[in-house]
């Protein structure tokens, strides 16, 4: 198994995300870094943020959002060791920073009537 300090991140892949340990399908997005400015991974961000508090807020007991995790298995070893499937690496901080899932979080908790409560 790889370093963190020998991965990359893909040039293209997926982001799956979790909401308190919790997601649904649409709970992703595909990137292209060749392709996707800033401004598009914060629209794909938002979409996805969107999406999963429209479904939940339909919830008659909702939990605070207290934990969002946001993952890619789509990374690539410099050294070209083998990286195993199950291995998820975190992308906050890569494609998008805390401030801006925060934000973006938050926007959505005010539009959606969900208490965001980050631990």
């Amino acid at each position: 198994m790889c370093l963190y300090d020998t991965l990359k991140i893909g040039s293209s892949g997926v982001v799956k995300f979790t909401f308190n340990g919790k997601s649904k399908s649409t709970s992703q997005f595909f990137y292209n870094l060749a392709q996707d400015n800033e401004a598009d991974l914060l629209e794909k961000l938002d979409k996805v943020i969107k999406d999963y508090f429209v479904y939940y807020s339909g919830f008659q007991n909702k939990d605070p959002i207290k934990a969002v995790e946001a993952h890619s298995i789509d990374f690539i070893c410099s050294n070209k060791c083998v990286i195993n499937v199950s291995h998820r690496v975190d992308v906050i901080g890569l494609l998008f920073s805390k401030d801006e899932l925060k934000a973006s979080l938050e926007k959505m908790g005010i539009k959606y009537s969900l208490k965001i409560d980050l631990e």
